[in-house]
């Protein structure tokens, strides 16, 4: 794996002081791509965290002796705690997040965005992909909201439709163009493509047209108002959920996992309203933590769509990624991302929220020479969203 790279002695002479003119020359003209984690959304959504040193959500949802309504009892806190407020309408997502200065991020990412594609040559397509693992609508928000100020701008989540937006992988890849009244020119409008990896809180499946399974986009969807009504069924507050959990905290899963069994069976909880807010939930278009595949087929396969095209682009000649905010817990995104690294023409740039992180990812992924770790100097600068910023040329940072 020590393969030599023409980006390599680009990189040597860049890696002493990363400025936003070097990071611009090095990804100018070359076909670009993030891959987004739940870390570009805290902390407007929380991490599955339950602090350094524990085990994480996903660990303790997929360990083997975890039972059945414990398993649920712990999505109970999930749905809580991260996917209720993610699929909040648009009139209370902005009530409670109008202001937060995460929001704000996203604007200034897909403002510098669409800055970086109107400078871009038309000797590529003026496109740029987001790969993204997170569930939340807040892209789709953003991009309502920068359509309304700026409308010659193609944001594509691959769906089509208008009373009813139906989502397919064939929908990707379009090039459009803007001309005049009188056709007298003709120019390339700039592109953001969304593929949302692991599904969405707009997603739903619809089984009764020509008897085929489709996926479609409804904000605020029936399988949400289902769930919201469920859960108040299983009667226990989000509070009393996390109170029970941390009283079972440990740093052995085992023993974990263990004491949560024992804990969450002398709740009085009743199975009926259990099983009944599981069944609702198993309706929602996600992966879940737990690493176990999609409840429905269609969704399956448009994963593995979804994966093949972030295989695709990184496969490609002059091929940029740029990481933000992920953690390669996602064993097959881990896996393809892995063997995209022999191509020697793709250049990958890992942006680590903290130092520690950034020390595990390069001994996950030592021998590669064409990824750069950033920030190099975690004392001046923090892998937040604000240095992503920073590194596209917002004049705002530093």
């Amino acid at each position: 794996m020590g393969m030599k790279n023409r980006f390599e002695n680009e990189q040597e002479n860049t890696l002493d002081v990363f400025t936003p003119d070097k990071f611009d020359k090095l990804i100018r003209g070359k076909s670009i791509n993030f891959l987004i984690g739940a870390g570009a959304s805290t902390p407007m959504y929380p991490t599955l965290s339950f602090g350094e040193g524990y085990p994480t959500f996903e660990d303790l949802i997929s360990h083997k002796d975890l039972e059945h309504y414990t398993r649920i009892f712990m999505y109970t806190y999930y749905f809580k705690k991260w996917i209720k407020p993610m699929g909040l309408d648009r009139t209370n997502f902005y009530e409670k997040y109008g202001k937060c200065k995460t929001l704000e991020s996203y604007r200034r990412f897909i403002s510098l965005l669409y800055s970086f594609l109107l400078n871009e040559s038309n000797e590529l397509p003026k496109r740029i992909n987001i790969f993204t693992t997170n569930y939340d609508l807040v892209f789709e928000r953003i991009f309502d909201e920068f359509l309304i100020e700026r409308p010659l701008i193609y944001f594509n989540d691959g769906s089509r439709g208008f009373f009813k937006k139906y989502i397919s992988n064939k929908n990707f890849y379009m090039n459009v163009t803007h001309s005049g009244y009188n056709d007298n020119f003709r120019r390339e409008v700039p592109t953001i493509n969304l593929f949302k990896l692991h599904g969405s809180m707009s997603w739903t499946v619809d089984e009764d047209i020509s008897k085929q399974d489709r996926i479609f986009v409804e904000e605020n969807n029936q399988y949400l108002k289902d769930l919201k009504n469920s859960v108040k069924d299983i009667n226990i507050s989000l509070e009393d959920i996390e109170q029970t959990v941390n009283n079972c905290l440990s740093q052995d899963i085992d023993l974990l996992v263990s004491n949560l069994n024992k804990l969450v069976g002398q709740l009085n909880l009743t199975n009926e309203s259990l099983e009944r807010f599981y069944e609702d939930y198993s309706n929602l278009s996600i992966i879940n933590p737990d690493k176990y595949k999609f409840s429905k087929t269609v969704l399956e396969q448009h994963y593995y769509q979804l994966i093949r095209s972030f295989s695709y682009e990184l496969e490609k000649k002059n091929s940029i990624l740029i990481v933000f905010g992920f953690s390669f817990a996602d064993e097959h995104i881990k896996d393809v991302f892995e063997r995209s690294l022999l191509n020697p023409d793709l250049l990958v740039f890992v942006i680590s929220f903290s130092a520690s992180g950034q020390i595990e990812l390069k001994e996950k992924f030592k021998g590669y020479n064409n990824i750069i770790f950033l920030p190099e100097n975690f004392s001046e600068y923090q892998g937040d969203f604000e240095y992503l910023l920073y590194l596209l040329g917002d004049n705002d940072e530093k």
